[in-house]
């Protein structure tokens, strides 16, 4: 009943999601997935859940029912799928950003409380000179500090063709979201000097930059002029 998604199920896909999935071209989605160590499966073609092993646990990426089919228990079902398959990984729970008021009810009701909110910032940049270094080898050491919306390394895996640059310990992934540049900062801890470089570069490719952080590392931008434009609030299960 449920199963591994395949490359010929991104019409199955696309038909769940309504025509506005979460990907511009599946084949390379797909793979950016697998090759973080996670996974996309298909509840027949009613729904889909995409998994990432992040944090020490399974990120519930999507979970996504098709309209139609919603309220019959196929999500609950994602979700013990979710579990089994974390628990084989050794993962130690599951964490999920909830979509809105009606999935974070969803998800309290199948055992998940919350954990920390993320602060979404914004800050009109310009480019400056700063000494970096390219980095198209290896995935980043570290973890993602910043967009920590998902696994790092699914952003690493999936903008293939997006700057990457080093500078000291830290690495940083540059996306350009057209209105502004989505930066993804690898490292132990945030603080100003890699925002001031990430400015820098960030502004040779726009004029706005954007981060999202956790609520702990919000006064360093603050302090830095980013104006705080929205929130997340993530929430977790942990295996018993």
């Amino acid at each position: 009943m449920i199963r591994r998604a395949r490359i010929e199920d991104e019409d199955i896909l696309e038909e769940i999601h309504a025509g506005e999935p979460p990907w511009e071209n599946f084949e390379i989605y797909l793979k950016a997935i697998r090759n973080s160590g996670g996974d996309i499966f298909l509840y027949e073609d009613k729904g889909e859940i995409e998994l990432l092993p992040f944090n020490g646990k399974a990120h519930i990426h999507v979970l996504w029912v098709q309209e139609g089919y919603r309220g019959k228990g196929i999500g609950s079902k994602l979700l013990a799928f979710a579990e089994e398959w974390a628990k084989k990984r050794g993962l130690k729970g599951l964490s999920v950003i909830p979509e809105d008021k009606n999935a974070m009810r969803f998800y309290e009701k199948n055992g998940f409380e919350f954990k920390d909110w993320q602060v979404k910032v914004m800050k009109d940049v310009e480019g400056c000179d700063v000494k970096v270094e390219s980095h198209y080898d290896n995935p980043p050491k570290f973890p993602n500090i910043s967009a920590v919306y998902t696994s790092g390394l699914f952003l690493w895996n999936l903008h293939k063709k997006a700057p990457r640059v080093r500078f000291g310990d830290f690495t940083m992934l540059l996306i350009d979201e057209g209105s502004c540049v989505n930066a993804v900062i690898y490292g132990k801890r945030l603080n100003r000097r890699i925002v001031k470089v990430a400015e820098c570069l960030a502004g040779k490719i726009r004029k706005r930059m954007f981060l999202q952080v956790w609520m702990k590392d919000w006064k360093i931008l603050e302090e830095e002029g980013f104006k705080r434009i929205g929130k997340v609030e993530w929430m977790k299960k942990i295996f018993t």
